[in-house]
């Protein structure tokens, strides 16, 4: 999956279409990719207004993976945009999103704030036992 911040969003008969600003790079090998299609996806805002999204996919010419071309309005597998599901997690904002929905990216938010403080502690283990040759300890 490729996230992009640089690209064009076009109208045509209700559905936009996102047009990246240059080709990509694989991010698995950074090799030279070439469109193979295109897929469509909805995306709810905030105020429960629905957007159907043109998103193109690309194969890459070197290792054959497929990845998809998603705007920096989308998360991966959500049909929420990012705004309506950071600023309902902040609580800035209500959104249409049923209570169960709501639920889980909090949920989700304390998973991940929980992976990022335990990779913190082991980095901080490995950091305190690196350079020390050996247990200096009573007795040793």
């Amino acid at each position: 999956m490729i996230v992009s911040n640089k690209y064009t969003k076009i109208e045509r008969n209700g559905m936009y279409y996102i047009i990246p600003s240059s080709a990509p790079e694989c991010p698995h090998c950074g090799g030279a990719m070439t469109v193979r299609d295109s897929k469509r996806r909805k995306l709810i805002l905030s105020d429960g207004t629905v957007q159907m999204f043109v998103l193109r996919r690309y194969k890459c010419k070197i290792c054959g993976r497929i990845h998809l071309n998603l705007p920096d309005i989308m998360l991966p597998h959500k049909h929420y945009a990012r705004k309506a599901i950071i600023e309902t997690v902040r609580g800035e904002r209500n959104c249409s999103a049923e209570q169960s929905t709501i639920y889980r990216w909090n949920r989700e938010k304390l998973q991940l704030e929980c992976q990022v403080l335990q990779m913190e502690k082991e980095a901080e283990k490995e950091s305190r036992t690196e350079g020390e040759p050996g247990c200096r300890c009573a007795g040793n």
